[in-house]
């Protein structure tokens, strides 16, 4: 049997608000903007192309800025549980990112939206099955 390459995925974003957020991280409020940003569509259609890397059970997330509202974005056609990971072989996001951004406008780490503009705006690359991808909030723990 091969041995299986380990690929550890960057998160995204540490907000409270979000599964396995502490007190010490920044609100998302900080992050809202009024109007939408420069290519947030483009990253939207980016974030709603990625891979799902796992299923998880009561993947709702609650919008804590309109409840009682869920933070479940459609995918494809379908809703998604907001605490559902996804990625991109690289990064690591929650589904419910998605409804974040396009609900309130939550800006995004430079350096994510300069790697979602090399990669077309689009995940095209598809997970490698002989690499586990591990994701943690905590990315200095992995």
């Amino acid at each position: 049997m091969a041995e299986l390459t380990v690929v550890k995925l960057k998160p995204m974003v540490h907000f409270r608000e979000f599964p396995f957020g502490t007190s010490t991280d920044p609100t998302m409020r900080e992050f809202m903007s009024a109007e939408p940003w420069p290519n947030q569509d483009r990253v939207l259609e980016y974030l709603r192309s990625g891979h799902v890397l796992a299923l998880t059970m009561g993947a709702n997330l609650a919008d804590w800025f309109d409840r009682p509202r869920k933070a479940n974005p459609v995918i494809n056609g379908q809703v998604e549980g907001g605490a559902t990971p996804m990625g991109d072989g690289v990064w690591f996001w929650y589904a419910g990112l998605i409804y974040f951004v396009e609900k309130y406008n939550v800006r995004l780490p430079e350096t994510f939206l300069q790697h979602a503009a090399e990669q077309g705006w689009r995940v095209n690359r598809p997970l490698d099955k002989n690499s586990r991808y591990i994701y943690s909030y905590f990315a200095e723990q992995l």
